[in-house]
């Protein structure tokens, strides 16, 4: 069996004094979890997380480039001098405000497996795409492409683009069998299981309706887990 993950991507929306009032929050108020829990602040917060009990650091994103004059990239190695065990590549923001491509996306997750932070890879199909009947034919196409560098199989994170922020989660059978149709097409690849996360407006309400499903391996939470005390009724919801 799979271990739960939940991962928070607070995104751009949060500043020190939040970041501070959250660790605040969480550390008063933290009860046991079964899921394994990683938050992904702005990188300029990652040194006040540092040591946060019951929580790991992911990075919400990570430059493709060799250290060097890349004004404003962040490299797989800062990431890992902060202790970060995750990363985020491939978020539908960056796919669509920044144009990232697939081959753009595998080279990123490539440079965090070369210093052993595992990639967190997002896919998801548009709105059009699903309404086409080839949500899946696209969804396998982007994980195949954005994981052809990788030789160690990383966790995926199915966002839905038509879900993320319009409140309008996907049904938990949707999500399901996008999942399932994930880990096959990966299994192949790498010859074992490969964790999927859901993530797409999740909220303290639909959560455990998707980690209940057999192919969900955990959820990738955006706004509601900007609040320490919605986030961890989240995570508590997450069984083993």
């Amino acid at each position: 069996m799979i271990p739960k993950l939940v991962i928070a991507n607070w995104k751009m929306a949060i500043d020190r004094d939040s970041v501070r009032h959250f660790r605040n929050e969480w550390e008063a108020n933290q009860a046991f979890c079964e899921a394994k829990i990683l938050v992904a602040p702005p990188a300029i917060f990652l040194s006040d997380l540092d040591g946060m009990a019951g929580v790991a650091l992911c990075g919400q994103d990570v430059s493709a480039n060799e250290p060097g004059a890349h004004t404003g990239e962040l490299s797989a190695q800062m990431l890992n001098d902060f202790g970060c065990s995750h990363g985020l590549v491939g978020h539908s923001e960056r796919r669509s405000s920044w144009s990232e491509s697939d081959a753009l996306v595998a080279k990123k997750a490539l440079k965090l497996e070369l210093l052993q932070i595992c990639p967190v890879i997002c896919v998801g199909e548009s709105k059009a795409d699903r309404e086409s009947g080839r949500a899946e034919e696209v969804v396998a196409a982007q994980v195949l492409a954005s994981c052809a560098l990788l030789k160690s199989a990383p966790v995926i994170a199915y966002e839905p683009v038509w879900a993320i922020g319009s409140g309008e989660a996907a049904t938990p059978e949707i999500a399901e069998a996008m999942h399932a149709a994930i880990k096959a097409t990966l299994g192949e690849r790498f010859g074992k299981p490969v964790p999927v996360l859901y993530g797409g407006s999740v909220n303290e309400r639909n959560a455990s309706q998707f980690t209940s499903c057999d192919s969900i391996d955990g959820l990738l939470v955006g706004g509601a887990s900007l609040n320490a005390r919605t986030f961890l009724n989240i995570c508590q919801s997450v069984g083993s």
